[in-house]
């Protein structure tokens, strides 16, 4: 054979042999695609996952519904998965979904602990109808012509037993509306979040819209507790302004937390109103974050500022005032936008005031860290068509609780502030007030005890006496024709003599002894276990210091006499009853001749040549 024939011959059986391979793996591309994934009932009872592959086609036609039709050419395609970048307009963005379950049991599905067979179908853009057997479940939303959107919510629909066939097969359909086409080209459309399974109706309906949902509708009520608590220590206090937007801010998180729940259906709104509620909450935020992040950090918002804040509360207002979708879809991609400078504008803040030591910066990095994290997530979904889920919640859950521990640090760290000048306070405040019951108790003129401080003193003094001490004695004096005095060189000569006198009785009492300014010229003392007669020697011993003693006043030389009476408490008696023996002993003193000590008891104390007019002046 020829080298011409021989190559002709290498080429026919190559070519067979690349026909032959192309055939097997058409065949196993073929015989992969036409898997059917098979369900048990114990399969069904834990929840059968359906994401993965199923067959889809674009275009619309009833048929496509019906569990006979064969959709072996159609196209595969993942769900959970989105369409491409500018959807199916040739179709008008309509499109079909198909699979096929094997369920393996007899009779068809059989019983699920009393609980019929169900469908749980996710988040899908923005309209759609799902079938099973040919026959109609339900849908979210309206399919053209009538065309009205209902992208987030999750639903369980019955499936009926005579949708599934005599040998076991289960045939899904969704009939999918991706939405207009701006709303298309901006996020994408078909089965794009949220899990699709097949399990028992009440399992689903349990777990898939009340279990999967209860932690967020409790973030939700957390976070509305918080707000109105703060709220209401502003109003208790409106200098606390950082309460004042942490609470504003807690409650528009709430807000918008509770908009991405399946909760948010109970109350009777349509699903624009919704939407508007969410993106008014969601573009309302870097607003209040400004206000509540500036005044945390004692920071002042420049006009500037100001102004970039209005910004964002003008969409909030755009969003909630302009009828339909697509100024949603128009303002989201300038919010996120507008989001970059404030994320560069909080970092450095953040940096700035870290390295100033602000212990709120540092608590509130992580927050701020972990938002930012969430933010770039959520941009990337949008721009560059990421296939990931969406995080900027948890990004509000992050910067809200490090915000709340920062403000609750500053908040403590205020209050241990005001304690500590409370306290100082007291103290002060504590000491003035023993300085004024001090000047309360004392003499204004001779700094000795007033009639206060002594009655007060011998109040202590009775008590020790029936403690068992031993009893003490009153000395009561007067300065005799003291009025005299005072006409002649007037009332500053004659508070002179009476603190020269007060200086003379203080140097000859003990240290124990009490004296006081009884009222005018009259003094008293207090002899703690001193009985009458001490207390009578003592007080001759002072009478006589103060008759051979002169004052010097004006550049004279004055003589001063003073009259005692003396008396000795005894148990049972009032201080009261022992001053008036001890003030009438006084006054017989003057009654006989002045210049004496007179004792309770009836004798008098040796009397010396002294004058009786009570001054002399020389």
């Amino acid at each position: 054979m020829t080298a011409p024939r021989l190559r002709g011959a290498f080429v026919w059986v190559f070519g067979a042999l690349i026909i032959i391979a192309s055939m097997g793996f058409h065949q196993a591309a073929h015989a992969q695609a036409s898997h059917e994934p098979r369900a048990s009932i114990s399969d069904l009872q834990k929840q059968f996952s359906l994401s993965g592959t199923w067959r889809f086609k674009a275009g619309d036609n009833p048929a496509w519904a019906a569990p006979d039709f064969d959709d072996s050419l159609w196209d595969s395609k993942p769900i959970p998965g989105r369409w491409p970048a500018g959807g199916y307009p040739e179709s008008g963005q309509v499109g079909w979904y198909r699979l096929t379950v094997k369920l393996l049991a007899d009779g068809g599905f059989g019983p699920l602990d009393d609980s019929h067979l169900a469908l749980l179908a996710g988040k899908i853009t923005s309209a759609f109808e799902a079938y099973a057997g040919g026959y109609l479940l339900g849908g979210a939303g309206k399919l053209p012509p009538l065309a009205e959107s209902d992208y987030d919510r999750i639903q369980v629909f019955q499936i009926p037993e005579s949708a599934v066939t005599p040998d076991g097969r289960l045939v899904l359909a969704l009939r999918v509306w991706g939405g207009d086409l701006t709303l298309v080209k901006a996020w994408g459309a078909g089965p794009y979040q949220s899990s699709f399974v097949l399990g028992g109706h009440e399992d689903l309906m349990l777990s898939g819209l009340v279990v999967k949902q209860v932690p967020g509708l409790l973030i939700c009520v957390l976070f509305i507790g918080f707000g109105f608590y703060h709220l209401y220590l502003y109003r208790r206090n409106p200098q606390l302004n950082n309460c004042l937007w942490f609470g504003i801010m807690a409650i528009n998180v709430a807000v918008y937390g509770f908009m991405l729940t399946q909760w948010k259906y109970a109350f009777d709104f349509s699903f624009i109103t919704l939407k508007k509620i969410e993106f008014g909450s969601l573009y309302v935020f870097p607003a209040v974050v400004i206000q509540m992040l500036w005044g945390l950090l004692d920071t002042k918002i420049e006009r500037w500022l100001k102004g970039y804040q209005v910004i964002f509360l003008l969409l909030a207002a755009l969003v909630v005032s302009i009828p339909g979708l697509d100024i949603h879809v128009a303002t989201l991609g300038v919010f996120q936008l507008l989001i970059l400078p404030l994320m560069v504008l909080v970092a450095a803040l953040e940096f700035r005031k870290v390295r100033e030591g602000n212990k709120e910066a540092k608590t509130v990095f992580f927050g701020l860290l972990i938002f930012a994290a969430t933010c770039v997530n959520d941009l990337l979904i949008d721009f560059a068509q990421v296939d990931t889920r969406r995080l900027m919640p948890f990004g509000f859950f992050a910067i809200m609780i490090s915000m709340g521990v920062s403000l609750a640090n500053k908040f403590t760290a205020s209050l241990s502030q005001l304690e500590r000048e409370v306290a100082e306070r007291t103290f002060e405040l504590s000491a003035a007030n023993e300085r004024l019951e001090a000047v309360a108790r004392m003499d204004p003129l001779t700094h000795i005890l007033n009639r206060r401080g002594f009655a007060d003193a011998a109040q202590n003094e009775i008590q020790r006496v029936f403690r068992g001490s031993k009893p003490f004695s009153l000395v009561l004096m007067d300065i005799d024709h003291f009025k005299r005095f005072n006409d002649s060189y007037g009332h500053a000569g004659g508070d002179h003599i009476l603190v020269r006198v007060t200086a003379m009785l203080r140097e000859r009492i003990r240290d124990i002894d009490r004296i006081a300014r009884w009222g005018g010229e009259e003094f008293i003392l207090l002899l703690p276990e001193t009985d009458e007669a001490a207390a009578g020697a003592l007080a001759e011993k002072l009478r006589v210091a103060v008759s051979e003693n002169y004052f010097e006043y004006e550049d004279k030389r004055l003589a001063i006499a003073l009259t005692f009476g003396v008396s000795a408490y005894r148990k049972g008696d009032s201080f009261d009853a022992c001053v008036a023996q001890a003030d009438a002993a006084m006054y017989r003193g003057k009654e006989t001749g002045r210049n004496k000590v007179v004792l309770h008891g009836g004798s008098d104390s040796p009397r010396v040549n002294h004058p009786t007019h009570g001054f002399n002046s020389q």
